[in-house]
């Protein structure tokens, strides 16, 4: 059976999270794709081959050509199409960050118990035989007990005009586009929840208020007692990497968030040092086959329902006290 998957939103982020790895996982198919703009969309479909365009996101969902659902647009609309998608009896693969408030997360985790269906966050590098790693090391014991972990993911993208990565209003900003993924990396793979003790942004324009950050950092901890230091920012070189220090020693690993674009992992054990590879297909490549094997073949998925809640929850939480000084209560 070929899973075909019908894409909302004519993105720039689908063509690399979707469009190529369906050309390289077996029994996955791009039927469809919809836009706001009937001709931005068969713009898109004729560009990347795909066989049809819809001119709204209701009429894809409702498909009878399409068995499970992308949702590749911005984080104000996750909820709602995603629920929509759900009601349908679609599985659905939806972007990161899970939504754009927690009221809205904890909407679509509802959506997705009542009506049975597969509601997976994209958090793709979770499904990396690089993560898998991680998280064995880490949760396993291997570096004994943690009392540390420093993550960070940065890029240099001046803002421009219209651009949609610093219109808050969407989901945009340093901490919803960058921040979800050290944060993901940490509290997957320390397998607590951590909690936030202290956090500060800058901000476009300096408007604390209303404008999107520009860069965040933050510091949690954990019921154990392990410190967690974030950071994210728009206005500094790429550069994805997370440390983990224990009591038996530490993990360093560059580049979690997309190994196939080259990656360095090193870490030392009692008193042993040692460096690992993970060549192989890239992040997306995994992430989608695990889709595929959830809807196929009900595989279990990590990245849904509370999961993805609570990384939203940290985020909120981290915003909150940034911007206004109180935490964030949820």
């Amino acid at each position: 059976m070929t899973l075909r998957i019908g894409i909302l939103g004519a993105a720039r982020v689908a063509t690399y999270a979707m469009i190529a790895p369906a050309q390289e996982v077996d029994g996955v198919s791009v039927q469809a794709v919809a836009a706001r703009d009937p001709e931005r969309a068969r713009a898109y479909a004729d560009q990347h081959g795909i066989a049809r365009a819809y001119a709204d996101y209701r009429t894809l969902i409702e498909a009878d050509d399409v068995d499970a659902v992308y949702v590749a647009l911005p984080p104000n609309l996750h909820a709602g199409w995603s629920i929509a998608a759900l009601a349908a009896g679609k599985p659905v693969l939806c972007e990161k960050p899970f939504a754009l408030t927690t009221a809205d997360a904890r909407a679509m985790v509802a959506a997705e118990a009542a009506h049975g269906g597969l509601l997976m966050e994209a958090q793709h590098s979770h499904y990396h035989p690089l993560a898998a790693r991680m998280r064995a090391m880490v949760a396993g014991g291997m570096l004994g007990d943690i009392s540390a972990v420093t993550a960070s993911f940065t890029i240099d993208f001046p803002p421009t005009p219209g651009e949609l990565r610093y219109d808050r209003r969407v989901g945009g900003g340093a901490l919803w586009d960058l921040g979800v993924y050290p944060l993901y990396w940490a509290r997957s793979a320390l397998g607590v929840e951590p909690t936030v003790a202290a956090a500060a942004q800058r901000w476009l324009d300096d408007d604390r208020a209303e404008g999107a950050d520009i860069a965040t950092k933050a510091r949690l901890t954990t019921p154990h007692g392990t410190d967690i230091a974030v950071d994210c920012a728009f206005d500094q070189p790429f550069a994805a990497t997370i440390r983990f220090t224990g009591s038996r020693g530490w993990l360093d690993i560059r580049n979690p968030l997309a190994p196939q674009r080259g990656h360095d992992v090193r870490w030392m054990i009692d008193g042993r040092e040692g460096s690992e590879e993970f060549p192989g297909p890239s992040t997306y490549v995994h992430q989608l086959a695990a889709f595929r094997d959830a809807v196929l073949n009900s595989a279990p998925v990590a990245t849904r329902g509370e999961d993805s809640l609570a990384t939203m929850q940290l985020m909120a939480a981290i915003d909150s006290l940034a911007r206004t000084g109180v935490r964030h209560a949820d």
